[in-house]
This record gives structure tokens, sequence and C-alpha cells, in this order.
């Protein structure tokens, strides 16, 4: 029986595909349009000024409504569950920021409106607390995209293809910019103002990357040589680039967080696995000995770094104990979405002003949200993104098909929150937003299961 199965699905495969209708590659190159935007705004330094992320906001918001004009569409995303419970986490997020704009404040937890000779308020920054609710309010269309995205299986797996297929393409350009010296700074940086932004991103295509590939190896294992190599060709090409990229950007903790995030991925895998077989041909080592040797070429300016491990240890260390001790002094509600740059600079005496002068966020994400935002509106945040990857989680299981690509899609989440104890990655908006994008994609395809055979 699992012979004859085997051998019918290695026809399907050498099958001749019948030509798609014009309505069907129109449909599958519309698809192409959120992970290209995305990529484009990686290179345009991800939106990182005000009137830039405002407007790609409101970007994200128009996406939203072009496709919520089709009622099937808007049917399918009626038909997701667990949709509840995350709307009113995301909510109770507003309201609290929307509160630090008028809760009266007292003169010892908002000392700086004492100075301004003005009524206070909770957030220190009423400006750019209004800024910071507008572009969550764009991370939430973006998810919604996601979600539609994700809402069918075959829309799902081709927004994978499309995310693979271009995050190779924007490797590739990453590098030629790299090379032709188009960067702000020495290593390379994928568009961003830092290189461990990029690293962020390279290392979350990185996870999917491989997940693809592993989905192809399988589905390839029984054709001949020649044709399975065609059908890898783009995928390994794509890893092979976006690896380059990763480690040409000297991240530590980047590269780090992405082989934790790639070994779960890989352990993930195998443990649901009934019968591990592994095929291992000349031809596979010679490749696989190439691709290593030029990934190890480009990691040489990251071990040109290790031995500023101590001395970046010695900064960050400052950063996180000035401003944890900043969340202390307003623990529950925080001083105020987008207040870093206030806080950071009362914070400011003469032993630590070589550190803190120029730091525009707390290179830990979560020690920024609770400085902003405080208990009250950081604990929604953080169980927000923890039930949406722990429900994608629990419902991979649950699905007849793209087991591979879902795990990939939960796994690159562990970049983040890895690289996110060290790094400012999530205060760039089109990094904050290529993330929520693939957290709709997950949550909603993990959910979605194929009609039963009759």
């Amino acid at each position: 029986m699992a012979s004859w199965q085997a051998r019918r699905r290695h026809r399907r495969l050498l099958a001749p595909r019948a030509p798609a209708s014009a309505g069907t590659r129109w449909r599958r190159l519309a698809l192409a349009a959120a992970p290209a935007g995305l990529y484009l705004t990686h290179l345009a330094a991800g939106a990182n000024q005000t009137a830039m992320a405002q407007g790609f906001s409101l970007m994200l918001a128009l996406a939203l409504c072009a496709v919520l004009t089709r009622p099937r569409v808007r049917n399918e995303l009626v038909e997701l569950g667990f949709v509840w419970p995350l709307l009113g986490l995301f909510a109770t997020v507003l309201a609290v920021a929307l509160l630090t704009l008028y809760l009266p404040a007292s003169p010892a937890s908002a000392p700086v409106w004492a100075l301004a000779g003005a009524p206070g308020v909770l957030t220190i920054n009423r400006s750019a607390t209004w800024l910071e609710i507008v572009k969550l309010c764009g991370l939430a269309c973006v998810f919604a995209v996601g979600c539609v995205h994700g809402a069918r299986g075959e829309r799902a797996r081709t927004s994978i293809d499309w995310i693979v297929l271009l995050g190779g393409v924007y490797a590739a350009l990453s590098i030629a910019f790299f090379l032709a010296g188009l960067q702000v700074r020495g290593r390379l940086s994928g568009g961003f103002l830092s290189a461990n932004s990029g690293a962020t991103v390279f290392g979350i295509m990185a996870v999917i990357t491989t997940a693809f590939l592993l989905r192809q190896l399988r589905r390839t294992a029984r054709l001949d040589q020649g044709d399975r190599l065609r059908k890898l060709a783009t995928p390994a090409g794509s890893l092979l680039f976006i690896a380059t990229c990763l480690v040409l950007t000297a991240s530590r903790m980047g590269l780090a967080a992405t082989g934790v995030s790639i070994l779960v991925l890989l352990a993930w895998d195998l443990a649901s696995q009934r019968k591990i077989r592994i095929t291992i041909r000349p031809r596979d080592l010679a490749l696989a000995a190439a691709a290593l040797a030029v990934v190890g070429v480009a990691s040489i300016p990251m071990w040109t770094r290790v031995d500023e491990l101590d001395s970046d240890a010695t900064i960050r260390g400052l950063i996180f104990s000035t401003h944890w001790n900043a969340f202390l002094a307003s623990p529950v509600f925080g001083h105020g979405l987008g207040s870093f740059n206030d806080v950071n600079g009362r914070a400011l005496t003469t032993e630590n002003y070589s550190v803190l002068w120029s730091i525009r966020a707390a290179h830990n994400v979560y020690i920024q949200w609770l400085e902003e935002a405080g208990v009250a509106g950081a604990l929604p945040m953080f169980a927000l993104v923890a039930a949406i990857t722990l429900i994608s989680a629990l419902h991979v299981s649950k699905m007849r098909s793209g087991k591979t690509l879902a795990r990939g899609l939960v796994a690159s989440s562990a970049v983040v929150l890895l690289h996110g104890t060290t790094d400012y990655a999530l205060q760039v908006p089109s990094i904050a937003a290529f993330w929520a994008f693939l957290l709709g994609l997950q949550f909603a395809f993990t959910q979605w299961r194929s009609e039963p055979r009759r």
C-alpha cells in the first residue's frame, strides 16, 4: 500500500501541470504584493523616520481595506477561531495607551509636567504616544492581511513561496548594495540603519526558507537527480544568499538566535516523523561543502567582533539597569508609549552620558515595553504574542498538509523574541510589520483544514 502511494506521488510530481487560468495566475501574483512591499520598505531604511512610519501605517490600513472588499475574504476571517480573545488583549493594550493620555499623574510620578507648568497626565509625551497608537493600529491591519493570506491552504503555501523567492532577491540586492558601498556602515544592513536590525530579518527568513527546503527535500526524494536539483535550486539559492547576508551583518546575537530557532525547527520536525530516512549523495556533500565555504568566508567580520563582547555587555548592562530603574519609577502605567527619548534624556548623568546620549531604544524590547506601557500595557501585549504563537504551535499537529511550513513560521518567531533581548529591531516599523504579517499568516494557516476525501 505504501509503495503504491509512493509511486502515485512520484507520478504526480513528474506529470506536467495543466496551465493555470489567467484568473488563477493573477491571484497568485497578487499574493506577492504584501511580501514585496515589506521587502521594499526594508530597503528604504525600514520606514524608520516619523513621517515615513505614519505613511507606512496608512498604507497597511489601505491594504487591509483593499482585501476586505471581497465578501469571501471577510467570511474567511469570521470563520477563524480564537479571534475574540486576541482582540480583547489588543483592545486592552490600546485602552491602556489611551488612558495614559488623559489620566492625571501625580507630580512625583511625572515631575516633567511640573517643570513645564502644565496639568500632568500619565504619559510624558502625548504626541509620541498618539504616533505609537497609530503604529499599533497599522500592525493590527497587517496582521489581518496575514490572516487573509493564511486562511486557505493553497493561498498560504503560495504566499510562503513568494516570501522565499522574493527573500532571495532581497538578500541578493542587499549583498550587491553592500559590495557597492551603498550603506551607512561597514557591516551589511539590508537597507536598515543598523546591521543588527538586518540580522533579525535575515534570521527570520533563514528559518522559513529552511522549512521550505525541508519540505521540498521530502517531496522530491524519489525524483531523479536532475529533476530534483531543478526543484531545489530556488530554495537552496535563496537560503545561500540569506545565510551569507546573515553572517555579513556580523551580528553575534542575531546569528545565535537564528541558530537556536533552526535547531528548534529541526528537532520539532524530526520528532514529528514516524520514520527518519536520510539519503546523502556525493553531489549533495559537494554542494553543502561549497555553501559552507561561502558562508565561512563571509563570517570573518563576525569573528573579529568576538573580542568586543565584554565591552558591549558592559554597555548593554548600563542601558538595561538605567531603564529598568525608570520602569520601577512608574511600574503600573509606565511613562507612555513612545516616551523612550524623553526618559532617556532625563536619565543622563556625567557618568552615563557617553553611553546613553546617542541611543534611541533600550536594546531590549521587554524592558522598553515595561518602561513605556507599564505592567498594565506590557503584560497584555506579551500575552497577545504568546497566545498567537501557542495557538499556532498547538494546531500544527492537527493540519492535514503543510505542517513543515507551519513549523517554520512558528519557529521563526523565536528569532525575534531572542534577539529582542539585546537589540531594538521591533522598533523599526517595517520589521514589526513583517513579523505581524507572519504571525497572522501562521495563525490562520494552522487553523486551515482541507476538505476530507470522500
